[in-house]
């Protein structure tokens, strides 16, 4: 990889390898890269790292599917992080958590900020430009390292100036964006693709019972392509664009942000990620 596409990867002072604090100037000479790798993003804000237990558990599970051994607690890698958030000066940024183990007597934990891009008030209020990209991972349900997928994925994207791609399968079904989830909304019921074929997002999971909450129903299943002529409004959900409206699907309109239950749905989503803020700064102490 070349030193400008690494550089491009990270962002602030100092990462931690190994939990050794080192400065980030020494980051592009490091090999973050082997097969396999796993990795997870998650946002810090107000210098808490958002939904923490849930994205500790997919790491472990994506590490489980591919036969690695983490040796890392839950306790333990919080503490780490904190320490990156604290070296680093609280910064309202997405924090990148790399592992793998190729050389087994010292496997290899990175963590780092990485530059952080959030939807704009305007992308909220009015939705984004979607296309479809034909395309399938291959372990779905693992969050590998897939440098030359995304590679293919961005330059596409950035030929139609699109913010995200929406996968195709061999069966001409949507199952998510190449970097966030996706639902519609048609009659009330929300649909996504099926637990299986998707990676299981965290922002996905809370979306869905949050929808539930509203006493309406989800449906997971397969979503063909002919299902967008039917839909209400479509939208994306992940770490960091949130509950993102889709304004078109190639060529295709929708008035998605002005869906009623879309706006809710983003309303009670900012609002859950306050209170887990507030909980996670002042718990409240546990009687015996």
């Amino acid at each position: 990889m070349q030193t400008n596409q690494l550089q491009n990867q990270v962002s602030e002072a100092y990462f931690l390898h190994n939990g050794e604090v080192c400065p980030i100037e020494v980051f592009q000479s490091l090999q973050i890269h082997h097969d396999p790798t796993i990795y997870e993003v998650l946002r810090v804000a107000q210098g808490v790292p958002l939904f923490f237990e849930e994205h500790f558990q997919r790491f472990v599970h994506s590490a489980e599917l591919l036969g690695l051994n983490f040796p890392y607690s839950q306790e333990n890698l919080q503490r780490e992080i904190h320490r990156l958030i604290e070296l680093n000066q609280f910064p309202d940024k997405n924090i990148k958590i790399i592992f793998n183990d190729d050389d087994r007597q010292q496997p290899h934990l990175f963590l780092f900020f990485i530059p952080s891009h959030y939807p704009s008030h305007q992308a909220y209020s009015e939705g984004v430009h979607t296309i479809l990209y034909e395309a399938q991972r291959e372990n779905p349900n693992a969050k590998v390292v897939a440098q030359t997928f995304r590679e293919k994925i961005n330059e596409a994207m950035a030929g139609q100036k699109s913010y995200e791609a929406l996968l195709v399968n061999q069966k001409g079904e949507i199952t998510e964006g190449s970097r966030s989830n996706f639902f519609c909304i048609k009659g009330g019921i929300l649909y996504t693709a099926t637990a299986q074929d998707v990676l299981v997002g965290i922002t996905r999971s809370r979306v869905i019972t949050l929808w539930q909450n509203l006493g309406l129903t989800v449906k997971e299943q397969p979503i063909p392509l002919s299902f967008l002529d039917k839909v209400e409004a479509l939208f994306l959900t992940g770490t960091s664009p949130k509950v993102l409206p889709i304004a078109s699907v190639n060529e295709k309109k929708y008035t998605s942000s002005e869906h009623l239950l879309m706006k809710q749905l983003q309303g009670a989503y900012d609002q859950l990620i306050e209170t887990y803020i507030v909980n996670y700064l002042y718990p409240k102490p546990c009687h015996k």
